[in-house]
Formats: C-alpha cells, structure tokens, sequence
C-alpha cells in the first residue's frame, strides 16, 4: 500500500461497509442491503478506494438469477481484502483499526 489509508466517518455507510471485509469475509450488495437497507454498497467501497485508499478487491460472479423460468444469468460484484493486504491493515493501524471498528458498531448499535 503505497497511501495510507484514512479512516470515514463513523456515523456514515462507507464507515459500515468494510466491517466483514475487515473480519476477512467477502461482501456482495444483497448482504449489505439486508445489514443496512442501503442499495449503494458500490459507491461505499469507491469511496473508500478511490478517496480513503482502502486495498479493496473485486471479483464478479455470475450466477443462475432466482427467476428459473427464464434461466437468466446475474453478474454481481464480490469484494473482499486480499488476505497480505488485510494483514498490512491490521499491523499497520493496530489498535486504531480496532478503535475504528467498535466505534462504527457501536454507532450502529444506537440506531
């Protein structure tokens, strides 16, 4: 990681959507919308690319959609921290990362 990543706001989404990427879990948009009742996991995890300079990977999979009539095929994106990337997270903001993540649950827990 050439930028250190920053930190969002606590009180925000983007704060709440590298939780299981942070527990070392992939998260895909349904997930996240069940979690948040947010449809914007997308521009979170862009938010925390492009401006927090989070290490955040994308897969897309492509898979049967849930309408078996017509045998159509969804593709949506998986994202997740590759496990070295996870691991310069966690050595380089140790306890800070830990912080972060208990204020954004307990944020969370309030609502």
């Amino acid at each position: 990681m050439k930028t250190p990543p920053t930190f969002p706001k606590v009180n925000t989404l983007t704060a709440r959507a590298p939780l299981s990427l942070l527990d070392g879990r992939c998260i895909v948009h349904n997930a996240f919308q069940s979690e948040t009742g947010s449809y914007r996991l997308a521009v979170f995890i862009e938010s925390l690319r492009n401006r927090h300079k989070w290490p955040i990977e994308t897969e897309e999979i492509t898979a049967p959609a849930g309408d078996s009539k017509t045998g159509r095929i969804a593709s949506y994106a998986q994202y997740y921290f590759e496990p070295a990337n996870l691991s310069e997270l966690k050595i380089q903001f140790g306890e800070r990362l830990n912080g972060f993540i208990v204020s954004v649950r307990q944020f969370e827990g309030k609502r």
